[in-house]
């Protein structure tokens, strides 16, 4: 299809430095597809790498005018906790752009945030805790996780621990090793499920409902989907955690279905996002995550889910372009 002058997009992602872990690269894979999705659907495109002088984005976004941003920037500085300045930006600069507004963005990465919210609006999202905050659950088994850092930083067969003790500790070597701040979430013992939503005609669309299965996994490792499982190719966990389409009943998929438009709903969201969701042994689904800035390589989670819905990547590019024709 022929470029259109008239309609012209710029891809904008944060700046990847040397030496960069396999999480922050898949960035540059992303603008490679989507920017060619774009131009194949006639939009004139621009990339823009950005860091944290937000003055010299800011110019470059009022001199090149674009008709839309595509945001795809998931930390500047390599600091999760700043993930919403951008879309902050777009907004004061009054720019269509791609996915939520900056308050959704804040909301849904800060995770334990997103968990008081979820709570006060009665989702079901697993207890938690910080370091030196007491745990007044009944559950003996949690998770380490990152407050702020997506795409499974931290996460290994360690980071699920059986006392206070193991879990503090792990607070410490987690801190050392990657810094940033880390809470223990109630680890729940189910199936793993990621609910994928895009925005069709102004309202949100559930996407096949994929599940995380961990095939022979050795007794007593961790049914996690861990930082190996998604970027290390040479690991055992890579090709042992696997995604399948249409294994629930009826009555599982639709309570799936009304806790992640209700996530929809309370955070606000726009264009396109993601749901994880635990479900225990006892069909009870429990919100871990919303990912309001999913992935969108074409092996990511968010386009198997769209794929397995019948569309291709260009035509899951044109919907997310298409929910965006509005100035915040």
């Amino acid at each position: 299809m022929p470029l259109n002058i008239n309609r012209s997009a710029l891809v904008i992602h944060e700046a990847i430095g040397a030496g960069a872990r396999p999480d922050e690269n898949d960035t540059l894979a992303q603008v490679q597809h989507v920017s060619a999705a774009l131009k194949a659907s006639g939009w004139a495109v621009s990339v823009l790498e950005v860091d944290l002088d937000l003055t010299a984005v800011q110019r470059e976004i009022t001199q090149l005018k674009p008709t839309l941003v595509f945001n795809l920037v998931e930390s500047l500085g390599g600091d999760g906790r700043l993930i919403h300045f951008v879309p902050t930006l777009l907004q004061s600069c009054r720019v269509p752009f791609t996915g939520s507004g900056a308050d959704a963005i804040y909301l849904s990465s800060q995770k334990r945030l997103a968990k008081r919210l979820m709570r006060a609006r009665g989702i079901a999202t697993p207890a938690d805790f910080g370091p030196g905050e007491a745990y007044f659950g009944d559950n003996t088994s949690w998770i380490v996780k990152s407050v702020w850092e997506h795409a499974s930083l931290g996460l290994d067969d360690g980071c699920v621990v059986n006392s206070l003790p193991a879990a503090r500790k792990r607070f410490r070597s987690c801190r050392a090793q990657h810094g940033g701040e880390w809470f223990a979430e109630e680890y729940i013992d189910g199936r793993e499920f990621n609910l994928s939503l895009i925005e069709v005609n102004g309202r949100p669309e559930l996407l096949p409902v994929a599940e995380m299965t961990f095939v022979d996994y050795p007794t007593g490792k961790p049914r996690i989907v861990g930082y190996a499982a998604k970027w290390d190719q040479t690991a055992p966990e890579y090709n042992a955690t696997q995604r399948v389409f249409g294994k629930l009943s009826a009555p599982e998929l639709n309570a799936l279905r009304n806790v992640a438009l209700h996530c929809w709903t309370v955070f606000d969201l726009k264009g396109y996002a993601r749901v994880d969701i635990r479900m225990d042994k006892a069909g009870k689904p429990w919100v871990l995550e919303i990912n309001a800035n999913p992935c969108l390589t074409p092996d990511a989670g968010f386009v198997a889910a769209a794929i397995e819905s019948g569309r291709s990547y260009k035509q899951l590019i044109d919907l997310i372009t298409t929910a965006t024709d509005r100035v915040i």
